[in-house]
């Protein structure tokens, strides 16, 4: 790759004003990353990051379509950045469960799409440095805050106070991994100097690294140390290199002493996941089923420390062993092909003293190391705002260092290319909009249960004298029932509907809400054997399946949990709940 020319007429040629644009477009990017609240299911940072790319993407397509000789730049891992996002296809269409691969496969495909927005993209703009400033500026920002809530706060400025920060990003590791890879990138910016605004990246570099270590994240520390033991290597010699490796192992050394009383449970967890990938070594047991899986192969000791019953274990923490678990083989030599690239810039990186841009280059790269170093010990490719950094981290840096522009197909070609692209981006955004959406129709959704009015009151009286008339009136007894469970008169509505159920033996609904009842008087297990009988009635129904898949959920019995929400999905593909229980079993 080092001996490859670089083409003289770049994109960033064809006009300024779009070159601008994308750089503003690339800088909100970034804002919106720091600035937007995370939160669970609704992930609101999350899609405001994946919109920003997609945005980016979409408008090389376009300019594709409105411009003759539009170029595509090529980069030495474009193949295996494809061939990721595909075998995240692959593994989708192979899974017995599309409702929990389909989370993944989103994930998969947003790498992608932040890849090639960032090769097809930084090239055109008119300072490349742009989004490093925002990257940067939003590590310093965030670091900064950090700071102020550990202490609550300084004088008449006052944060919520935590003792281990979170800033916007709901998880002090979240946002160790944001600040750790600014902290990597602006430190190296500083280093160098041929950088424009040295003083500013070291501020950034200082504020950023001060936010990691408040946030007490040990895997955050290893990505630092990681990239720090890069740099050494790849742009210093002699005795200044022996001295920057010496400082990092003494630091490594230093961080292990502070952290050797906290509880570590990784080993466990690690050697479990091994247990499971070895029963489906070559494509794993499923993508994005790890945590349906996994406590089958729970180790006594680790179920001894985390009991199935109060603690889900989501993650393998380390990224590269659950890819090996979930896909296999297969799957890991996948995601190795895109680290195996990785790698393979860093060495022509190292030994290509006049790369263009390099500073800017090598600071990209130490940002990824650190985050795939901190996937050693978390698994932060999981969370899309860290994928999405690892992915633009790489797109950037192999367009700018190695990015080779080549034409793109006249006439059908480009029209096809770009109409292609935006569909594919179209279907994208639909299917990672879904969790968001069914979580808003949800929660528009008026409540069940009621006062006790005079108007309810009538209507029990009513329909009691009519029962009281004709003993053997199902339907009486079962709007009796349903008018008793609304005012939460929990033994009446229990009585009512088992009536309805010895009077009408095959209606599923009597059994259905039997279980509903059993629930809401805490009774789970009661629950779950009246749920199971009205399926035994009635099969074809959702609610009784939904219901046992949610309680099921909450008892930690994850596989069974999915294979119900799985079969409300092939019944009711929009069914708004076993979207949001699906997701919430991995958050």
């Amino acid at each position: 790759m080092g001996k490859k020319k670089r083409a003289a007429a770049e994109p960033a040629a064809a006009s300024g004003l779009e070159g601008w644009g994308l750089a503003v477009l690339w800088a909100a990017v970034f804002a919106l990353l720091a600035f937007v609240p995370d939160q669970k299911i609704l992930r609101y940072k999350l899609l405001a990051v994946e919109a920003g790319a997609a945005a980016a993407l979409a408008w090389v397509f376009a300019s594709w379509a409105a411009r003759p000789g539009a170029r595509w730049v090529r980069t030495p891992l474009d193949a295996p950045v494809a061939l990721y996002a595909a075998g995240g296809l692959l593994f989708h269409a192979l899974s017995p469960e599309k409702g929990v691969s389909s989370l993944e496969l989103v994930r998969m495909l947003f790498a992608a799409t932040a890849f090639f927005a960032a090769t097809q993209t930084l090239p055109r703009l008119g300072l490349p440095e742009s989004p490093a400033w925002a990257w940067g500026l939003g590590g310093a920002l965030g670091g900064a805050y950090a700071l102020l809530q550990t202490r609550g706060g300084l004088g008449f400025l006052i944060v919520p106070q935590a003792d281990r920060p979170i800033f916007t990003f709901g998880n002090p590791i979240f946002l160790a991994a944001f600040l750790a890879s600014a902290a990597a990138l602006c430190a190296a910016l500083a280093a160098s100097a041929r950088t424009r605004g040295r003083a500013f990246f070291g501020v950034c570099a200082a504020l950023a690294f001060a936010g990691v270590w408040v946030t007490q994240t040990r895997a955050a520390f290893v990505g630092l140390a990681a990239a720090g033991g890069l740099a050494a290597l790849t742009t210093l010699q002699g005795r200044r290199r022996a001295a920057a490796a010496a400082a990092v192992a003494l630091a490594v050394a230093a961080a292990a002493w502070h952290f050797r009383t906290r509880q570590w449970t990784h080993g466990l967890i690690w050697a479990d996941t091994l247990r499971l990938w070895a029963a489906h070594p070559w494509f794993g047991c499923g993508l994005g089923r790890f945590h349906i899986e996994f406590p089958a192969f729970a180790s006594p000791a680790l179920r001894a420390l985390w009991p199935e019953s109060k603690v889900i274990v989501n993650f393998a923490h380390n990224e590269y062993l659950q890819v090996l678990a979930e896909t296999g083989v297969v799957g890991a030599t996948l995601l190795g092909g895109v680290v195996g690239g990785w790698l393979m810039l860093l060495r022509d990186f190292s030994s290509s003293p006049e790369l263009p841009r390099r500073p800017l280059v090598g600071g990209l790269l130490l940002a990824v190391a650190a985050l795939l170093a901190q996937n050693f010990f978390s698994p932060d490719l999981r969370f899309g705002v860290s994928g999405f950094l690892v992915f633009f981290g790489l797109g950037a840096a192999a367009a700018l260092g190695w990015g080779e522009a080549v034409p793109v197909p006249e006439f059908p070609g480009r029209f096809a290319l770009a109409g292609l692209g935006l569909l594919a981006l179209g279907l994208f955004a639909r299917t990672a909009s879904q969790p968001l959406l069914a979580q808003r129709r949800l929660s528009a959704e008026p409540g069940f249960h009621v006062d006790a009015t005079d108007e309810l009151k009538a209507a029990v009286d009513a329909l009691s004298a009519r029962l009281r008339e004709n003993p053997a009136d199902a339907d009486a007894a079962e709007n009796l029932a349903y008018l008793y469970a609304k005012a939460k008169a929990w033994p009446e509505a229990v009585r009512a509907f088992e009536l309805t159920a010895r009077l009408a033996p095959d209606r599923p609904g009597p059994l259905n809400n039997l279980g509903n009842l059993a629930y809401s008087m805490g009774e789970r297990e009661k629950a779950i054997v009246w749920w199971e009988k009205s399926l035994e009635v009635g099969p074809e129904q959702v609610d009784a399946r939904l219901n046992l898949g949610k309680t099921l959920y909450e008892m930690g019995r994850l596989k069974e949990s999915g294979r119900h929400l799985e079969e409300v999905l092939r019944r009711d593909p929009t069914n708004e709940k076993a979207q949001v229980l699906l997701k919430k079993m991995i958050e």
